[in-house]
Order: C-alpha cells, then structure tokens, then sequence
C-alpha cells in the first residue's frame, strides 16, 4: 500500500482542520439559536402569568392563531439572525482558509515558476528561497542543484571557448614565428648574403631545426585531437609495467648524460601486469622525461620511479631543478603552457602535459603535479583495472 506524502498529508489536515472549524461554527449557531428560542418563550410564558394575574375580567379570548402567528415570526426571525451570522463566520472562515492554503501552495509555486523563467533566459545565478512542506522543499533543492550545475557548465563553456580561442592564437604564433624565420633564411640564401660555406651549413641546420619544430608541434596538435575525439578508438592489454618503463630509462639514460644531468630510476624487479596502451603511455612518460630534459640546468639530478600504488601503479618522474612557480601549478596541463612560462628556459610546444594528462585519462587514471621540499614531481596514475 502507497505511503501518502507529507504534501498529500498536510492538505488533507488542512481540509479537516477547515471541517472541524465549520461543525465549530454551525454547533455555536444552533446553540445562540437555542437559547434565543428558550429565553423567548420563557419571557411569553412570564408575560402571560403577570397579564392573568394585574387584569381584572382576563378572558383566554385571544385567538390561538394570532399567537401561533406571532411565535412563527419570531422564531423566522431569530433564525434568519443566526443564519446571518453562521454565513458571515462562514465567509470569513472560507477566506482565511483560503489565504492560508494559497500562501502555502500557491507561493512556492510561483517562485518555481519564476525560477524556471530565469534558467529559460540564461540566469543560472538566481536560487529559490521559499518554505514549503517536504515535497515542495525537496523541489527547491533539486531545482537549485540544477541551477547550480547548469551555472557551472554555463561557466565551463567560456572557460572553452576561451582556451579554443586562446589556443588558436598560440596555435597561429607558434607555426608564424619559425616560418618567418625560414622564409628570412631562404630570402638570405637567394639574395646570396650567406657567402661561407659554414654559414650557409649553419643556416641550413637553423632551416631544419624550425620545420621539425613544426613538425613536432603539428604532430602533437594531431595527437591532442586524437585523444579528445570519442571515435578514435583507444585499446589497451595487460602487459608488464616494469619492463616497459625499464625501456624507457634505458632509451633515455644516454640523452641525459650528453646535458649532464644525474638520471637515476628505481623499478621493482618483479613483473607488474596493468592494462595500458603502449603506444600512448610512451608518449605520455616521454613527454615527462622530456620537459625534464628541456627545462632543468645542468647538474639537476631526474629520477625515474615505478611505485606500487592502491588499486594501480605510479610512474614518478621528479627533479630537483628550476622548478615551476606556484602560479602556473594550476595550469601546468593546459595546453600551450609551455616552458619560457611554466620554467625558466624555453623550448617545446607547449602539448607535452596536456597530451599526457589526455592519455592518463583514457587510461583511467590521472596526472598530478606535487612540490617539496624543492622537489618537482610528475606522478602519473594507472589503475589495474579500467
């Protein structure tokens, strides 16, 4: 059997509570009517004995009927009096009633109205503030939560727009600058200002360096949209964690070496099978070890950790180097924030950690930035199960 709601509840004591107030009202009406009668006719019969007693020669010739008629009028009377009053308690009753019952329902319906006109015309800021029985309260919290949500993808939305914007200018300024730079170099060689054949070498290099930064920054711009598209198809096996980032250490140990810088790792010995794309999560961790390698003088000591995490693993790449302010902590994995902002050198494009954060995420897990004790640590997390 279906529990009544606490709305349906509180109507039904709202009626009853009008029913007993109405049987109030009509019992005290017939009782003022009682009494009327009874005092009347107590006053008849008092009035009759001192008439029959003060006159001489008194003789019951009084018809009956012109009594009757005169206690059926007075009676008429008496009861349109009380029929008057019980209509205007009625009335008054009614309208209280009436103004009770509206300011609790009719109230907060209004102010839902109001609220859905305002969600209707893009004012997600504006909340409902009402009381209310049980259901109608729980209407103002979920429509609130609503609110709340739609404000804050509304907020999202711009925040997108403005990244895509911002995006394409960077996008613009990245592929202009090396371009002008060939073009100049191009315009020097055919003007034939480049007349040593070391500097004609140098110019060259210089020409190649720019159209494989180019490259590198088409490539990972490709890369990137690969990995926001949901139609490209994204697979993973289960395969040993620690062979595939002992590969990675020893593919880079060397590239460390030639800049001076101290690499060191540490990964267990024993076989650690997760589910990871192979492909993707060597772009990821190479894109670490990368920015490490850009970014960090001379002298600064990279580690390269494997670690047995709850429910996962961590790959840890950490440096003791330049570090990263802590205003662009919070934006170190946006893309285009790249390295004359978020270190002290400069290089990249920018896409390394928003492409690592996007593969970490198709993985199931996440990346996260950590600083101590003059410590910088990329730690990014793979479940062992997607």
């Amino acid at each position: 059997m279906k529990t009544p709601s606490r709305l349906q509840r509180s109507l039904i004591g709202q009626y009853l509570y009008f029913f007993i107030t109405i049987a109030i009202i009509a019992a005290l009406s017939l009782f003022i009517l009682n009494a009327q009668i009874m005092n009347y006719f107590l006053d008849s019969s008092g009035q009759t004995k001192v008439e029959e007693t003060t006159q001489k020669g008194y003789s019951p010739a009084t018809p009956e009927e012109s009594y009757s008629d005169q206690q059926e009028r007075v009676f008429y009377k008496m009861a349109l009096q009380i029929l008057l009053l019980f209509l205007v308690l009625f009335a008054i009753t009614v309208y209280a009633f009436g103004r009770r019952t509206a300011s609790r329902l009719t109230t907060p319906l209004s102010s839902i109205a109001d609220g859905i006109r305002n969600i209707a015309q893009g004012q997600y800021r504006k909340r409902l503030n009402f009381k209310a029985s049980y259901e109608l309260a729980q209407i103002q919290d979920d429509f609130n939560d609503m609110a709340e949500r739609l404000e804050r993808m509304e907020r999202e939305k711009q925040e997108l727009e403005e990244s895509k914007q911002r995006m394409l200018i960077d996008i613009s300024h990245d592929l202009k600058t090396p371009l002008t730079t060939i073009r100049g170099y191009i315009e020097a060689l055919e003007a034939g200002l480049v007349d040593t054949e070391e500097r004609r070498r140098q110019v060259l290099r210089s020409i190649s360096d720019k159209a494989s930064l180019m490259s590198e920054l088409i490539d990972d711009i490709f890369d990137l949209s690969k990995l926001d598209s949901p139609d490209v198809p994204f697979s993973v096996e289960f395969s040993d964690i620690t062979e595939f980032t002992r590969e990675i250490a020893a593919e880079y140990y060397e590239v460390f070496e030639d800049k001076q810088l101290d690499f060191r790792y540490d990964i267990p010995d024993r076989e650690l099978r997760v589910p990871f794309n192979a492909i993707w999560l060597y772009r990821a961790v190479s894109n670490m070890l990368s920015n490490a390698w850009k970014y960090n003088p001379p002298g600064t000591t990279v580690e390269l950790k494997l670690v047995i995490a709850e429910n996962g693993v961590e790959i840890h790449v950490a440096d003791d180097g330049a570090g990263i302010p802590d205003a662009l902590k919070d934006k170190v994995f946006e893309a285009f924030v790249r390295g004359e902002r978020a270190r002290t050198s400069d290089g990249g494009t920018g896409l390394g950690l928003a492409i690592a954060k996007q593969v970490a995420e198709k993985h199931g897990g996440k990346i996260r930035l950590t600083t101590t004790y003059g410590q910088t640590s990329f730690i990014l997390f793979l479940p062992s199960n997607m």
